[in-house]
């Protein structure tokens, strides 16, 4: 009998990444199940979530500011502020119970921490960009926004908020699990953070004396690239692509050390 060709590494790695796309695929189907199920729109309550908290706070802060710095409209000043910022508290508060909710999904070989985590992240920040979408397109009709003047920028800040999000999402996972007290803490935590994370305000406001200080927040950082990528007179001195770049890689190395580390304590029924 002859025996079969070994295959090469390239079909190899091609065959493993198919199969572990098919995994998330379904871990991210499960989730919108269990999350939204069927009834009334279904999964398009991932949209409807996001989209109906971005409209009310739009609108909030619109008519209370009546005005924005640079000429930029208000509207699409804080759509496009927080409904980036939403892929973060929404990733973010859902970390401290991920792991505890998902233990039974443990059982299967194929499924890892990092399987579950990832779509999980991938849900919400596919319903957040897609509510984005949604309202600013809405804006547009109502001529209340205008299309983004650098699109290139406003996508790759999202991009690189989603991986922030996701990498911060991997580390607070990891330690709520281990510790109810940090699980406690995490929900206030995504409050706090609001007022920090730039989405509500430019670096141009803050006080000169502050400005050097608040570069080292990466989330500072992406808010005024995504202000770049959608306002023509915003400026492009304050944003630090390759700097959040750097960050989100070693938080996301840290997240992924915590994550194999606390998978020794999952329990799998």
């Amino acid at each position: 009998m002859s025996r079969p060709m070994p295959r090469s590494w390239p079909e190899i790695l091609i065959t493993g990444l198919s199969t572990q796309a098919a995994v998330i695929r379904a871990l991210a189907l499960r989730e919108l199940q269990q999350r939204f199920g069927r009834d009334n729109i279904g999964y398009l309550w991932v949209i409807g979530e996001p989209m109906m908290l971005a409209t009310v706070i739009t609108l909030l802060h619109s008519v209370v500011a009546g005005h924005n710095d640079g000429g930029m409209s208000p509207y699409t000043f804080m759509l496009t502020g927080y409904s980036i910022y939403i892929i973060f508290r929404n990733t973010f508060n859902r970390a401290e119970s991920a792991l505890h909710a998902s233990e039974p999904l443990l059982y299967h070989g194929m499924i890892s921490t990092f399987d579950i985590m990832l779509a999980k992240s991938l849900v919400e920040t596919i319903g957040c960009i897609s509510a984005l979408v949604f309202l600013q397109g809405a804006g547009i009709m109502l001529g209340l926004s205008e299309l983004p003047a650098r699109p290139m920028y406003l996508f790759g800040a999202i991009m690189l908020f989603a991986w922030w999000s996701f990498a911060m999402t991997l580390i607070i996972a990891a330690y709520s699990y281990r510790s109810p007290f940090l699980g406690r803490m995490v929900h206030p935590t995504s409050y706090f953070a609001l007022p920090l994370s730039g989405a509500f305000m430019t670096m141009s406001v803050l006080p000169a004396w502050t400005r050097p200080y608040m570069t080292w927040n990466p989330m500072m950082s992406v808010f005024e690239m995504a202000r770049y990528g959608q306002f023509q007179q915003a400026t492009s001195a304050y944003f630090f692509p390759w700097y959040v770049v750097t960050m989100a890689t070693i938080s996301t190395y840290w997240g992924l050390l915590e994550i194999r580390r606390v998978r020794a304590h999952i329990h799998v029924p």
